[in-house]
């Protein structure tokens, strides 16, 4: 049986430091020479390839990734993907061959995973899927110190950025078991948060102290309290914490956005 770890969740979540836990425990995140910015620590295990191909189906929509939009399921099953999902199965067989367990990390999937999700079935894949998040506020500072281009972002901009694709990957994977992962406790109980995670998958436990060593406090950067002040945002991190986000709440929100 083949098997593949997609890593879900809004940028600077812990989706990077999540993605080297599993490749101690021998998932393939396929070539390094193929990651973004190889050669950094911490590393991405981002393949550019991906980044390149989800950019693609966002713009299939008509946007960029980091527009405000509120894909659905519908939007996805347009026949215009088709020639997309053969390039993407091209792809996979090149980087990663007959391997049994891979690993694809990318925030986009949040937004883009009913093509992937199509594309690794028909492949042969059992899909692993991961929601990392983190808590919003520490998310904001984070994502504000990124060198992008975040012209006219404001606060509320940024949360409602977290909340996007948080909600959208629980709408997309509402169908299949999803390991939620908190990236705070992850940073404060690496060796605690690296078991459950190897018991829920069913990873070697022999390796449990290698994968947990790879995690860096001095990474645990931006720092801040849970709560934003923001009512809708404090109350949706809570409940990603529960586990207790569903694909309603996305249909909610994008119904009162709209």
């Amino acid at each position: 049986m083949k098997t593949a770890f997609l890593i879900l969740g809004a940028q600077r979540s812990g989706t990077s430091v999540t993605s080297h836990v599993l490749s101690e425990f021998g998932i393939d995140f396929g070539s390094d020479q193929h990651f973004i910015q190889g050669g950094h620590n911490p590393v991405f295990f981002e393949l550019k390839w991906i980044n390149e191909a989800n950019n693609q189906l966002v713009q299939a929509l008509g946007h960029c990734y980091t527009d405000f939009f509120f894909p659905t399921e519908q939007d996805w099953e347009s026949d215009r993907f088709l020639e997309h999902e053969q390039n993407l199965k091209t792809q996979i067989l090149q980087e990663w061959g007959e391997s049994t367990s891979i690993g694809l990390k990318d925030p986009r999937f949040s937004l883009t995973f009913p093509v992937w999700q199509r594309v690794l079935t028909e492949l042969g894949y059992s899909l692993n899927v991961i929601l990392t998040f983190r808590s919003p506020s520490s998310f904001l500072k984070s994502n504000q110190s990124l060198f992008l281009n975040w012209e006219g972002w404001d606060v509320d901009r940024h949360l409602r950025f977290w909340l996007q694709f948080n909600l959208a990957a629980t709408y997309f994977t509402r169908d299949l078991p999803v390991y939620f992962l908190s990236y705070e406790d992850l940073m404060t109980n690496p060796h605690r948060e690296t078991e459950k995670l190897a018991e829920y998958f069913q990873l070697d436990r022999a390796l449990i102290d290698r994968a947990a060593a790879v995690i860096d406090p001095a990474h645990y950067h931006h720092q801040a309290a849970t709560e934003t002040g923001v009512t809708l945002i404090d109350e949706y991190y809570q409940r990603l914490r529960s586990h207790t986000v569903s694909a309603i709440d996305y249909e909610n929100y994008v119904r009162n956005s709209v």
